[in-house]
């Protein structure tokens, strides 16, 4: 099983929300293959796309809308 993490750059925002997840909680994922939107929780910049560390099936670990922290499990890759 392979976690998704926060992606950290520094500098950069520490929270981040979930803007939209773009496959379906239980889904078959290809590696490279985008999975969510994010955008900074504080600040008005850029949001950034999640994509999948391996093929397999992603499972969702938090909802749309929810604030995470740098490093949190956003979803697993079984």
């Amino acid at each position: 099983m392979t976690d998704l993490h926060l992606p950290g750059a520094r500098p950069g925002p520490d929270r981040w929300v979930v803007v939209r997840w773009l496959v379906p909680d239980g889904s078959r994922v290809r590696a490279g293959q985008p999975l969510a939107e994010l955008r900074p929780a504080e600040a008005d910049a850029p949001g950034i796309r999640v994509r999948a560390l391996a093929t397999g099936t992603v499972w969702h670990q938090v909802r749309a809308g929810e604030v995470l922290s740098v490093g949190q499990v956003l979803g697993l890759i079984d």
